[in-house]
């Protein structure tokens, strides 16, 4: 059969409209809709092979005072976007939105932190109802824009199919409409564009565009050095998380009865938006440009709030009396018979990670919902845990990074498992003087992968003193080295509760630690996360860290917010990691020194252990010991 002229071009379209959620038909014969039919918004997710329920959807509230700033985040590069003769094609009414559809192959955007260059294939609009009331679909702070204006891209290279499938495949930019004052001049240009929009009235109707209109015109006035930045998915079925989301901080300027074209140009379509979804661990970045905006560790990373300005930012209460971290002095700690040992639920399972992520700030791995738990050891309540992250220094041999520090000495780097209690959502949480309870571990370099039985001089070297709470790990070695004498089959190693059991391997917190550290090279952008798919428990981690021994305060989260929420539980022996794969972290992530200085403790006191326990412990490896002994005789 021979080809009609166009027929690959329209067939092309036609696959833009049903990937990109424009078309009126969602997967599976399903129509979907905003409002007027059975499958609103809030009945997306159940739409067959859609996307829609997902953790990674859009649009999303931008909430400016938790946004992030990213110095990579650099000025783009628009082709074509000022080409008023042969860019802008046509417009539609797909039954959804009005569309403008761009000639293929002329226009591309790249930079501006995009991962290549992405072809521009059509833009498109959202909007409220003719008594104006709102209908942005992303909002900045709560507040919602009369209008909302998506420019579409595709990866360069890539199918429409790739592209849906690829997790950066899409880029859209997005410019917020604003409504320019009472009689305010009216820009030629929308006064223009809009004046197609009779001549679209019925759904699927088109109309070529005869005026010399280029995209610069429309989004003229806008800084388009100022955005937000975050990792999304289109805001239609099939809902496709494959979108690098771009939001203009500075919104464009139309005159209000212009805009209150687009409503009152079809009664059924008003409202054309999608309600914000939940961020789910995600942060939204800001580009440089944005002032007053985003926090960081170093006068050089961003433009104002490092950490002696963070009590400046919005809601913040860094500037609070129960901040953290903290200096903690051994001859000041107290003795706390309450401190007993803590319960761990699934610790020990190795497929509770669910992703790794690197958020400009920090290497952060998400654990699984509702699945690991922290409980006893003087917290008062149960604890889902969320996620652990790290801070360190730099790739120098001899890098300082952790937040705390005992007895002034600052260890290389430092673990947060952070957990919230079980009968608080996380807003509530983060408003309770104990709603959320952080795990800190303190991490030592070794130079190889030696076990704390084959090293030597790597006990505390604070010593015990009065305050008992400080064991050598010497005194380990020791013990075990007797028992390896007696032709023991096992050697020993504390279980998830802190206890003493036989079995495992020496070698096991290593070939962890080598696992999860493969993760980093994945995820040198800020960003960007992948997901964990190889066996690895926190117990992994931990190793045969001394679980018993440990110092706890009231504090605070050490980034802002800063909110004074915390339960700190500071264990006092480190865990040993070779010093190249420590070494990992700065040089992948790509920032270094990523700690907050310490802050005063003022009328707090740090309690510690009584250090029974560790005297237990010693007695229960001894008698072991005999016991092993005695059976191989």
């Amino acid at each position: 059969m021979k080809e009609k002229p166009g027929y690959k071009m329209h067939l092309s379209c036609l696959l833009l409209y049903l990937c990109l959620g424009v078309f009126s038909e969602a997967s599976g014969g399903s129509e979907w809709c905003y409002n007027g039919c059975d499958t609103t918004p809030s009945h997306w997710a159940a739409i067959s092979d859609a996307h829609c329920g997902g953790d990674r959807q859009s649009p999303v509230d931008i909430v400016t005072n938790h946004v992030v700033s990213d110095s990579k985040l650099s000025n783009f590069t628009f082709q074509n976007f000022s080409n008023r003769s042969s860019v802008l094609k046509s417009l539609s009414n797909t039954g959804h939105t009005v569309k403008c559809n761009l000639e293929e192959d002329q226009v591309e955007v790249s930079g501006g932190g995009l991962n290549g260059i992405y072809s521009t294939i059509q833009f498109h609009f959202h909007w409220g109802d003719t008594d104006f009331h709102p209908g942005s679909e992303h909002t900045v702070d709560g507040y919602r824009y009369p209008m909302e204006m998506h420019i579409v891209s595709l990866k360069k290279g890539l199918t429409v199919q790739q592209a849906t499938a690829d997790p950066e495949g899409i880029a859209v930019l997005g410019f917020f409409l604003n409504a320019t004052e009472e009689g305010a001049a009216t820009s030629q240009t929308w006064e223009d564009f809009t004046s197609y929009l009779v001549n679209i009235s019925s759904i699927e109707s088109t109309v070529d565009i005869k005026h010399n209109i280029s995209i610069s015109d429309l989004i003229e006035g806008v800084d388009l050095t100022k955005f937000y930045r975050y990792m999304g998915s289109l805001t239609t079925p099939n809902c496709n998380e494959a979108v690098v989301w771009t939001v203009f901080q500075e919104p464009i300027k139309v005159s209000k009865e212009l805009m209150k074209r687009f409503p009152m140009m079809n009664d059924a379509l008003k409202n054309v938006y999608r309600p914000k979804q939940d961020l789910d661990g995600r942060y939204v970045y800001a580009s440089p440009a944005i002032p007053g905006h985003g926090w960081c560790y170093h006068h050089d990373h961003c433009n104002y709030y490092s950490p002696t300005k963070w009590h400046l930012l919005p809601k913040s209460s860094c500037d609070g009396e129960k901040q953290s971290p903290v200096n903690i002095e051994t001859k000041s700690v107290m003795k706390d018979e309450k401190l007993g040992a803590f319960t761990y639920t699934k610790f020990d399972d190795k497929h509770s990670m669910k992703y790794i992520v690197n958020t400009g700030h920090a290497v952060k791995c998400v654990l699984k919902d509702n699945m690991v738990e922290v409980s006893e050891g003087g917290l008062g309540h149960t604890y889902s845990t969320l996620q652990f992250h790290f801070h360190w220094g730099d790739d120098s041999d001899k890098s300082e990074g952790s937040e705390h520090t005992v007895d002034a000495k600052r260890y290389p780097m430092e673990m947060h498992i952070v957990n919230k209690r079980k009968d608080l959502t996380v807003d509530e949480a983060i408003k309770t003087s104990n709603g959320l309870a952080v795990l800190g571990f303190f991490i030592e370099a070794t130079d190889g992968g030696k076990s704390r039985a084959e090293s030597s001089g790597h006990g505390d070297e604070h010593g015990d003193g009065d305050e008992g709470g400080h064991e050598d790990a010497d005194g380990h070695g020791e013990v075990i080295e007797k028992a390896s004498t007696l032709k023991a089959p096992h050697i020993f190693k504390w279980d998830s509760t802190g206890r003493i059991t036989t079995g495992g391997s020496s070698a096991t917190s290593s070939d962890a630690w080598k696992t999860f550290t493969s993760y980093l090279s994945s995820v040198q952008d800020i960003g960007s996360q992948a997901d964990i798919i190889k066996d690895i428990s926190i117990d992994d981690l931990l190793g045969d860290v001394d679980r018993s021994a440990y110092y706890r305060y009231n504090g605070s989260l050490t980034t802002p917010t800063c909110n004074e929420a915390v339960i700190w539980t500071v264990f006092k022996n480190p865990i040993k990691v070779d010093k190249k794969l420590m070494k990992l972290f700065p040089s992948h992530a790509g920032y270094s020194n990523v700690y907050r200085p310490q802050q005063s403790l003022h009328s707090r006191k740090v309690y510690t252990t009584t250090g029974a326990s560790a005297t237990g412990r010693l007695t229960s490896l001894l008698l072991v010991a005999c016991l092993c002994a005695s059976l191989l005789k």
